[in-house]
C-alpha cells in the first residue's frame, strides 16, 4: 500500500517542550519531512492556530494540513486519560495512513498504524527525583504506545538499547535515526561574536554550556571542575551557563557564591536562537558533562560551529562526539578540569579538534533523518495490511 496521508505530532511546538530538545526535534523534522516528502500529504496536530506558530517557517505551514487540538490544562490522572482518548479520536477521524508520534506523552489508544519516536528513557533510567506518580503513569502510556507501534524510532543507539532493555521491544522493531543540525550553525565572523557576547555580558575567553539545570545535567561537578581549572591557571576564563534556570536559580547562586565564582560564572537565561552560532563560535570549548542524554543536540550545534567539545563518556554523548572531542568521567571533577586545561592551553589540540568537530557535524543532517523516516512510513505500511 502506498501511503498518502501522514499525521505528525506537533504538540511540542506549543507546550512546555517548545524551546527544549523535543521542540527543536519536532520543528526541524517536520520542516525537513515536508521538503523531502514528495507526494505525501502531511497533517500536523498541534495546539493553537497555525498563524501563531513561530517555530515553523510560514511556507512550510502553508504546505501542511493544520489540525488544532485542545489543551487539557494541569496534568492529572483524569486529565491524562481524557487527553489520550481525545487525541486518539482526533487522529482517527483524520483518515490517516500512518501517524508519527514525537512527544513523550503519547496515547496508546490509536487505531491507525503508527510510528513512535523515543528520545530517551531518563525517567526510568535515573528514577529518583524524576519519576513521580503522574510521570510514571504517562510513561506507562508511552510504553504501551511504543509497543503497539509499527516501528520505534530511537534518536541514538543508546536510547535504542534502553528501549529494548527496559520496555522489552525487540531490536528488529527499533530504527535508530540520529537527529540533525541546522545549517544556521556554522562558524561566524568576529564582529558577530562581539555583538552577541556584549549582549549577554560575556568576556572572552570563555567556556560555554547550554541546556537544563536538573540533577542529571551535573552542574555541580562542572562548577567544581571549573574552580580547579581557575586555581591551576592564570587566565581569567569565564564559564557561561545558558538556558532556562527557573526553579534552580537559588541553588545555582548559592553554589556559585560558595565556590567564589561570582566574577567568573555568567547565567544568561534563555538565549535567542539567532545568537547561538556566535556564542558557540566564540567559545574556547563547549562543555557538557551530563550524566545522561538521549542524544545531545547542543554538542552537535557547537561542533557545527567548529567549537571543540568536552563531554561525558556516558549515555549517548560518545555516539555524537566520536573521536572529535575530549570525553571524561562526569563524576570526576579532576578529570573534567584536566580536559578544560587541555582545551584552554593546548592550541594544537584545540585546532585539531575544531576541524574534526566541524567535519563530523556534517554527517548529521535533518534532511538525512527525514529521508530515513519517510522511508519507514512506506516500509511499515507495505502490503496493505498495516503493521
Amino acid at each position: 500500500m502506498s501511503i498518502s496521508r501522514v499525521g505528525l505530532d506537533g504538540r511540542a511546538l506549543g507546550n512546555i517542550n517548545r524551546y527544549r530538545g523535543i521542540g527543536h526535534y519536532t520543528a526541524n523534522l517536520v520542516e525537513s519531512l515536508v521538503r523531502v516528502g514528495g507526494d505525501l500529504q502531511f497533517v500536523l496536530f498541534a495546539y493553537g492556530k497555525a498563524g501563531d506558530c513561530d517555530l515553523l517557517d510560514q511556507d512550510i505551514i502553508a504546505e501542511l494540513e493544520w489540525r488544532e487540538i485542545p489543551e487539557m490544562g494541569n496534568l492529572s490522572y483524569i486529565s491524562l486519560l481524557k487527553e489520550h482518548l481525545l487525541f486518539a479520536r482526533i487522529i482517527d477521524d483524520a483518515g490517516l495512513d500512518i501517524f508519527h508520534a514525537m512527544d513523550h506523552n503519547m496515547t496508546p489508544f490509536l487505531h491507525c498504524p503508527s510510528i513512535v519516536t523515543v528520545h530517551d528513557l531518563i525517567l526510568l533510567v535515573l528514577r529518583g527525583p524524576y519519576l513521580g506518580p503522574t510521570a510514571w503513569l504517562w510513561m506507562q502510556a508511552h510504553r504501551r504506545a511504543a509497543r503497539k507501534a509499527c516501528k520505534v524510532v530511537a534518536v541514538s543507539h543508546n536510547t535504542a538499547r534502553d528501549v529494548e532493555r527496559i520496555w522489552g521491544i525487540p531490536a528488529e522493531r527499533i530504527a535508530v535515526v540520529h537527529e540533525g543540525v541546522s545549517e544556521v550553525y556554522r562558524p561566524v565572523a568576529d564582529d558577530s561574536i562581539e555583538d552577541a557576547t556584549a549582549r549577554y555580558g560575556i568576556k572572552r575567553p570563555y567556556f560555554l554550556y547550554l541546556g537544563g539545570f536538573d540533577p542529571r545535567k551535573n552542574i555541580l561537578n562542572m562548577l567544581l571542575a571549573f574552580k580547579r581549572f581557575l586555581l591551576a591557571g592564570g587566565t581569567p576564563f569565564q564559564l557561561i551557563l545558558c538556558g532556562d534556570a527557573r526553579g534552580f536559580e537559588d541553588y545555582l547562586h548559592d553554589i556559585i557564591a560558595e565556590l567564589g565564582l561570582n566574577d567568573n560564572v555568567v547565567l544568561t537565561g534563555f538565549v535567542e536562537k539567532e545568537h547561538l552560532p556566535a556564542l558557540y563560535s566564540g567559545a574556547t570549548a563547549f562543555v557538557c558533562v551530563s550524566i545522561y542524554e538521549g542524544f545531545g543536540l547542543p554538542l552537535l550545534e557547537a561542533m557545527a560551529c567548529a567549537t571543540p567539545v568536552l563531554a561525558s563518556q556516558s549515555s549517548s554523548l560518545p555516539e555524537v562526539v566520536g573521536d572529535t572531542g575530549i570525553l571524561v568521567d562526569p563524576l570526576s571533577p579532576p578529570q573534567i578540569a584536566s580536559g578544560l586545561e587541555r582545551l584552554a592551553y593546548d592550541g594544537e589540540t584545540r585546532e585539531r579538534l575544531s576541524q574534526l568537530a566541524r567535519a563530523r557535524s556534517l554527517e548529521f543532517r535533518w534532511e538525512k533523518a527525514a529521508l530515513a523516516i519517510s522511508g519507514l512510513y512506506q516500509e511499515t505500511t507495505k502490503g496493505g495490511g498495516g503493521c
